[in-house]
């Protein structure tokens, strides 16, 4: 049975060259039938993007303007109410190895949620490697227990099965909206790699 995966991301005004290596990374994947939900709180010009990317990539554009725990909300219950399989996390100013999407989906063949490893980067370089993995080994498994004091899950790098979340209403002044969202997931005892 084929999977239906949405890869959600916000956008705001901020620089193009970040949305070029962002959708650049999407573009370069080693498996391409995914949508790339985008929630659009304010970035004129998008439809240039959108235009430029269109023969290789499926994006469905969501104009919604609010807080950033509101934005995440939408574009959550959209891939609810749109029947995806499977949700990955990406934030619009990053980019991603172009195995990101096949490994997440075969890590999740057997596990409820995905988290994989990051590498900082500025405007000049990648300025660190494999910034998780300083505090956790590969292949482990992450509990509860794990993140009451600290959070690996963000939603740039992480993965989940859609069956486990419910529709979802966020606080607008929620701040931690990645860490509230994996704690309900954690404590209904979904399983979690880390990669």
């Amino acid at each position: 049975m084929n999977k239906k995966i949405a890869f959600l991301t916000t956008i705001f005004p901020m620089k193009k060259e970040y949305l070029i290596d962002f959708f650049n990374s999407l573009q370069n994947q080693t498996i391409n039938k995914f949508d790339i939900i985008v929630v659009n709180d304010g970035y004129n010009d998008f439809d240039k993007i959108k235009m430029h990317y269109g023969n290789n990539l499926n994006i469905i554009e969501l104009k919604y303007s609010n807080s950033i725990a509101k934005n995440r909300e939408y574009g959550i219950n959209y891939c609810i109410e749109n029947n995806y399989d499977i949700l990955i996390f990406g934030d619009s100013d990053d980019y991603f190895d172009e195995n990101r999407v096949e490994k997440s989906i075969e890590l999740l063949k057997t596990n409820d949620i995905v988290v994989n490893d990051l590498s900082l980067f500025n405007e000049n370089a990648i300025y660190e490697k494999k910034y998780i993995s300083n505090r956790i080994e590969n292949n482990s498994i992450i509990n509860i227990e794990f993140i009451r004091d600290k959070n690996i899950f963000g939603l740039s790098n992480t993965a989940i099965l859609l069956k486990n979340l419910d529709k979802i209403s966020l606080y607008d002044d929620l701040i931690a909206v990645d860490w509230y969202i994996f704690t309900l997931l954690l404590l209904g005892s979904k399983k979690s790699n880390f990669y």
